[in-house]
Protein backbone atom coordinates (compact mmCIF):
# COMPACT_ATOMS: atom_id res chain seq x y z
CA UNK A 1 0.00 0.00 0.00
CA UNK A 2 1.08 3.46 -1.22
CA UNK A 3 1.31 5.91 1.64
CA UNK A 4 -0.02 9.23 0.39
CA UNK A 5 1.07 12.74 1.06
CA UNK A 6 -1.10 15.81 0.54
CA UNK A 7 -0.05 18.26 -1.90
CA UNK A 8 -0.09 22.06 -1.42
CA UNK A 9 -3.41 22.82 -1.94
CA UNK A 10 -4.89 19.58 -0.17
CA UNK A 11 -3.13 20.62 2.69
CA UNK A 12 -4.03 24.37 2.33
CA UNK A 13 -7.50 22.82 2.42
CA UNK A 14 -7.26 20.38 5.16
CA UNK A 15 -6.31 23.35 7.08
CA UNK A 16 -9.87 24.79 6.70
CA UNK A 17 -10.65 21.98 8.81
CA UNK A 18 -7.82 22.02 11.42
CA UNK A 19 -10.52 22.44 14.39
CA UNK A 20 -11.78 18.56 13.91
CA UNK A 21 -15.76 19.53 14.10
CA UNK A 22 -17.81 19.89 11.58
CA UNK A 23 -17.48 22.84 9.13
CA UNK A 24 -20.21 24.24 6.34
CA UNK A 25 -19.44 23.87 2.78
CA UNK A 26 -20.14 27.44 2.73
CA UNK A 27 -17.37 28.50 4.38
CA UNK A 28 -14.88 26.24 2.54
CA UNK A 29 -13.62 27.38 -0.80
CA UNK A 30 -15.75 26.35 -3.80
CA UNK A 31 -12.85 23.53 -5.28
CA UNK A 32 -15.69 20.79 -5.65
CA UNK A 33 -12.85 18.86 -7.66
CA UNK A 34 -10.54 18.61 -5.06
CA UNK A 35 -12.95 17.82 -2.00
CA UNK A 36 -13.91 14.90 -4.11
CA UNK A 37 -10.69 14.17 -4.13
CA UNK A 38 -9.95 13.98 -0.72
CA UNK A 39 -13.45 12.37 0.24
CA UNK A 40 -12.12 9.23 -2.13
CA UNK A 41 -8.87 9.48 -0.32
CA UNK A 42 -10.92 9.47 2.98
CA UNK A 43 -9.30 12.20 4.43
CA UNK A 44 -12.86 14.21 4.25
CA UNK A 45 -16.02 12.82 5.67
CA UNK A 46 -19.17 14.79 4.21
CA UNK A 47 -22.58 14.95 6.31
CA UNK A 48 -25.98 16.73 4.69
CA UNK A 49 -28.95 17.75 6.37
CA UNK A 50 -31.77 20.15 5.65
CA UNK A 51 -29.10 23.30 6.61
CA UNK A 52 -26.57 21.72 4.32
CA UNK A 53 -23.59 20.10 3.47
CA UNK A 54 -20.85 19.82 6.05
CA UNK A 55 -17.32 18.23 6.13
CA UNK A 56 -14.75 17.30 8.57
CA UNK A 57 -11.46 15.77 8.74
CA UNK A 58 -10.96 12.61 9.20
CA UNK A 59 -8.48 10.57 11.35
CA UNK A 60 -6.45 9.47 8.27
CA UNK A 61 -6.32 13.71 7.34
CA UNK A 62 -4.57 14.53 10.04
CA UNK A 63 -2.53 11.84 9.57
CA UNK A 64 -1.66 12.76 6.68
CA UNK A 65 -1.48 16.06 7.07
CA UNK A 66 0.92 15.44 9.61
CA UNK A 67 3.35 13.61 7.04
CA UNK A 68 6.60 15.71 5.18
CA UNK A 69 6.33 17.77 2.81
CA UNK A 70 7.52 16.62 -0.52
CA UNK A 71 10.02 18.96 -2.27
CA UNK A 72 11.14 18.28 -5.80
CA UNK A 73 14.09 19.81 -6.77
Amino acid sequence: MTTLTPNHRERQFLQYLRSGGWVKASLLPPNQRLIDNLLGKAWLEKQSDADGTEYRMTEAGREAKKRPVRING
